[in-house]
């Protein structure tokens, strides 16, 4: 019997560190806070968000398609009634600063229904940001060029712990 922890998967070196790093340093990184479900702001979600530099999609795009992948090989009935779809490309930004964090959420949305989300590690190089699940009990350290994929449904209730100091870069996607 598969427990339901095992349907989270974390897939190490998607991404070159190289690409992470041109990602994180571009000039251009013009955040604004990020919103809930409802377009509004919340202290439930306290990070930045933009949308990625499109000059990064395509590359993005392979990795994503990589990733996918590898888990509906483990887990084949995710292809059914999938259209293997992403919704873009967000890069998220935690500022340790601010105590930057997500609190325990799920990602389902009735308006564009998610099947799984995906997130990328951009950096490691900050203190806190690890990934959790479950109220807690199922933790997920961060690691600098790696992806986390999971279903988006209610049963997967996850948060992004506060960032205590450094800045965590992420991007994000989900698949429908």
């Amino acid at each position: 019997m598969i427990k339901i922890e095992e349907y989270i998967k974390c897939y190490e070196n998607v991404i070159s560190n190289d690409l992470c790093e041109e990602i994180i340093n571009q000039k251009d990184l013009e955040f604004h806070p990020a919103t809930v479900q409802d377009g509004k702001l919340s202290k439930h979600r306290n990070c930045l968000t933009k949308p990625l530099n499109k000059k990064f999609n395509t590359s993005v795009h392979t990795i994503v398609g990589k990733v996918l992948n590898n888990y509906v090989s483990e887990f084949e009935y995710f292809t059914t009634g999938l259209n293997t779809m992403d919704t873009g490309y967000d890069h998220l930004l935690y500022l340790g600063s601010e105590k930057g964090e997500y609190k325990e959420h799920i990602d389902h949305f009735d308006l564009h229904p998610r099947v799984l989300s995906c997130s990328i590690i951009l950096n490691d190089n900050y203190d806190g940001g690890d990934f959790s699940f479950f109220k807690g009990h199922h933790l997920i350290k961060k690691k600098k060029g790696s992806a986390i994929i999971f279903p988006s449904n209610f049963c997967f209730p996850h948060a992004v712990m506060p960032v205590s100091n450094g800045d965590r870069h992420s991007i994000i996607t989900w698949i429908h």
